[in-house]
């Protein structure tokens, strides 16, 4: 395995978009082998220890089959000097026994030089929550400038729209630009990187010539010398009562992204009638905006 470093063009690709409950079920994987993980590649873990992954109870066997496959079908691509390619998957296989009430899976070679390092591990899982179309191109262009200690970049229109792959024809002025690409791109990184950007322009006369991104640390992944640090905390249980309301509860846990941020908004927007805001970051903590929407969730699912 080369210097991580020097690992560009990573990508995480699947046929099928993960579900908060997939990125939740591989989190606490990860959190239950990632100290090991430099020494082996084959894990045991409990479904006691998987309690609340989809809802309030211990996982159901058909949703964890059907997050495992998915899991096992989601690719890991990236580059390396001398034009060589890797491809390998998040999961290399997994088997459930349901008398003994365990999981077994195991990892990729791969895997563990790219999640035993803090950098990589974050480039990995921050994809898995990217929905907007230029997300991923513009956190490699920033976080490279980022984790090399480079806070502040200033790219030419020119330069930022080849990186992003965008056809000279299409987003041609700076405002569907700035709207359609690099404002939902920046959203989401902001969500999710251990870095906040922040960014202005440039401009010769009338046209914007250059974007100045400013970053600023978040989260210091480069300190911590076990990328475990890196993880999203275990989400805490939540314990509801009325069967509805659970069954409300993992339909959100199980929705796809554009299903769970329309749910997010009513959340955002009824809080601020009582004058309470909801921080973006917590999008994917529904335990923590759930009691917002629980009226509209119980009428959608009738």
């Amino acid at each position: 395995m080369p210097d991580l470093k020097s690992i560009h063009s990573l990508l995480l690709s699947s046929p099928i978009a993960l579900t908060l409950s997939d990125r939740r079920l591989y989190n606490y994987l990860l959190h239950s082998s990632l100290d090991k993980l430099n020494k082996q590649l084959n894990f045991v873990i409990p479904l006691s220890e998987l309690h609340g992954v989809y809802g309030t109870g211990l996982p159901p066997a058909d949703r964890l089959k059907e997050s495992l496959r998915r899991l096992m079908r989601t690719l890991i691509e990236f580059e390396i000097p001398l034009k060589r390619w890797v491809v390998t998957s998040l999961l290399e296989n997994a088997k459930l026994d349901e008398i003994k009430s365990k999981l077994y899976y195991s990892y990729p070679l791969h895997c563990r030089e790219l999640f035993t390092n803090p950098f990589t591990l974050e480039k990995c899982l921050i994809q898995a929550h990217f929905t907007q179309k230029y997300s991923n191109l513009l956190y490699e262009l920033l976080g490279n400038s980022h984790y090399a200690k480079q806070e502040t970049l200033s790219v030419e229109i020119a330069d930022l729209r080849s990186c992003l792959n965008i056809p000279d024809n299409k987003l041609t002025n700076f405002s569907d630009f700035d709207r359609f690409a690099l404002m939902p791109a920046l959203k989401e990184i902001n969500s999710y990187a251990g870095f906040a950007v922040k960014y202005h322009t440039e401009r010769k006369g009338m046209k914007v010539t250059h974007v100045v991104f400013e970053m600023q640390i978040k989260k210091n992944i480069l300190s911590n010398e076990n990328a475990k640090a890196i993880l999203p905390a275990k989400r805490p249980r939540l314990f509801i009562d009325n069967p509805e309301l659970e069954s409300a509860y993992s339909y959100l846990l199980n929705a796809e992204t554009s299903e769970r941020r329309k749910f997010f908004d009513k959340a955002v927007k009824h809080s601020a009638k009582k004058k309470i805001k909801i921080d973006e970051d917590v999008f994917d903590r529904p335990d923590l905006w759930f009691k917002w929407v629980e009226t509209d969730l119980l009428k959608s699912n009738k």
